[in-house]
């Protein structure tokens, strides 16, 4: 049994390239707990104890460049200490790789789980949750950017992304940055009592309702394969990206994704990616005053004369002509 008026514990396991707003905001409203522990206090826990780890040797980094002091997640101290909660936060341009490296602390992650633990993943964080396979035939959310290549890669979790946050069986998933602060307020509610929430909830922060979540504009393909792969274009426009690195991305053959590809859209993967370069820069010329060989770096072509080239072939312009064609109609 645990003894009575101890802080609770609760560990942040971080990977590298971490959003660190999914991180930092919450992480003060717990400090802000422990300092004034005396009026954040039930029969069992006084205040909030945070531990950041990470799951390899190596550093990790924000991606902005945010940096937090954090344990190798085997360090002795922590080792085999048991955890309350544990909260992975949202990544920056995750990859399969990233995934693959994690597998001793994910390991961990699920034995937290199995202990006990209420675990919780934020965002992209909860990919890790999934590869974990703490949310296998589970009910979970994530952010609407990601559920494509998320469905793709985790066909038996009942996924149900217009919902900011999903609880099931101690498994927290959200879908947003603004939804961590919820998170909060739940775990808060579950280890400290709804008074003690409700306090943390008025004092700390107020949040609006929720917006309505984006959609696609495109349609979907009815093929999982292609709608993941088309979102990873198109959020990752300015990669070297090849057939290649594609499919391998997606754990397929490059000859399987091109055939399912060009079934879906009419097009290849590359050539689909080109296009899609294409409109970015053309909505550059439009927007901005950028030279045309910055709009070519910014859009992901590898050189002007490429750019130009297919930007003719697809427009009957060069980009010169289409931008004064625009001041013409103006």
């Amino acid at each position: 049994m645990r003894s009575q008026q101890r802080a609770l514990d609760i560990a942040y396991l971080i990977p590298d390239e971490y959003w660190s707003s999914t991180v930092t905001g919450v992480v003060e409203i717990f400090h802000a707990m422990q300092r004034n522990v005396s009026a954040f206090q039930n029969t069992g826990f006084r205040g909030v104890a945070v531990t950041f780890l990470r799951g390899s040797r190596k550093l990790v980094h924000g991606f902005s460049g945010f940096s937090i002091d954090t344990l190798y997640f085997q360090h002795p101290s922590v080792k085999d200490k048991f955890f309350d909660a544990v909260i992975v936060p949202s990544v920056w341009n995750l990859s399969v790789d990233n995934l693959k490296e994690s597998s001793r602390a994910l390991s961990w992650l699920k034995d937290q789980h199995q202990r006990g633990s209420l675990v919780v993943g934020l965002v992209t964080g909860v990919f890790y949750l999934a590869e974990a396979g703490l949310l296998h035939e589970r009910e979970a959310t994530i952010h609407w950017a990601s559920v494509n290549i998320f469905r793709q890669r985790y066909p038996t979790v009942k996924l149900t992304p217009n919902l900011q946050m999903v609880e099931a069986d101690r498994v927290i998933t959200a879908a947003t940055t603004p939804a961590t602060f919820d998170v909060a307020i739940l775990i808060i509610q579950r280890f400290m009592g709804d008074r003690t929430a409700e306090y943390v909830s008025h004092y700390f922060t107020i949040r609006g309702k929720d917006a309505p979540l984006p959609t696609f504009l495109e349609s979907s393909s009815h093929d999982s394969l292609v709608d993941a792969c088309r979102d990873k274009m198109r959020m990752n426009l300015t990669e070297n990206w090849s057939l290649e690195t594609l499919a391998r991305q997606f754990s397929v053959t490059p000859r399987t994704l091109s055939r399912r590809f060009a079934k879906a859209t009419g097009l290849s993967p590359i050539l689909y990616l080109t296009k899609q370069r294409l409109n970015m820069a053309r909505n550059l010329l439009r927007s901005t005053s950028l030279q045309v060989q910055e709009v070519a770096e910014q859009s992901g072509f590898c050189s002007t004369t490429v750019f130009c080239r297919n930007f003719k072939k697809e427009f009957s312009q060069t980009p010169g002509q289409y931008r004064k064609s625009l001041s013409v109609v103006a």
